[in-house]
């Protein structure tokens, strides 16, 4: 007996002998014959999901592409391009929330969190932006206004972005007190 194969699948041959001389079975096993080779050759490109750390900046970037991920850039590091990929699917399916704008800035920028209008007092449909990342500056200000129009909801608007710098120092506080007091006393005697 030779080996099968799903992409040179024979349907008949799995079917018992008496079932094989029907015609509309017939007819269902060359359906058959025709359909799983190419869901065989999709199934096998799902592999690349569990694969994502090991494709390349080329594949990565292609995948990106076929998958038209709006926020993903080129220019990006490979670990961020990781991250975009694999969280590509989730950010769209919540796209104009809140949750895929902190998605996309943790991916680019580090740390980050965006405060909504109610939490601050702010206007309605109004928005913050808070990042830990110093570089967030005038260079690469361009490009998250950029990434961030392309995953906030288009009514939102940014109020402003709010560098958040955090570490440790040492402080030394004391304090001296002195108490100084004046007495006098005269010693004289009585005649």
């Amino acid at each position: 007996m030779s080996e099968m194969k799903l992409t040179t699948l024979e349907f008949i041959r799995l079917l018992p002998q008496f079932m094989r001389e029907d015609g509309a079975v017939k007819g269902l096993a060359a359906a058959m014959d025709e359909i799983v080779p190419d869901l065989a050759q999709s199934a096998a490109t799902l592999s690349t999901w569990d694969h994502i750390d090991e494709l390349t900046e080329a594949e990565l970037d292609a995948l990106a592409w076929e998958l038209n991920i709006l926020w993903y850039d080129t220019g990006a590091s490979l670990d961020t391009k990781r991250a975009l990929v694999k969280d590509s699917d989730l950010v769209y399916k919540r796209l104009g929330t809140k949750w895929a704008v902190e998605n996309v800035i943790n991916s680019y920028f580090g740390d980050g969190y965006v405060e909504e209008w109610f939490e601050y007092e702010g206007q309605p449909g109004h928005f913050r932006v808070y990042s830990t990342n110093p570089s967030l500056n005038n260079e690469r200000l361009t490009e998250f206004l950029n990434l961030l129009n392309k995953v906030k909801r288009a009514s939102a608007k940014l109020d402003g972005i709010f560098i958040t710098l955090t570490g440790q120092m040492p402080l030394y506080a004391g304090i001296a007190f002195r108490e100084t007091s004046k007495e006098q006393y005269s010693i004289g005697a009585k005649l």
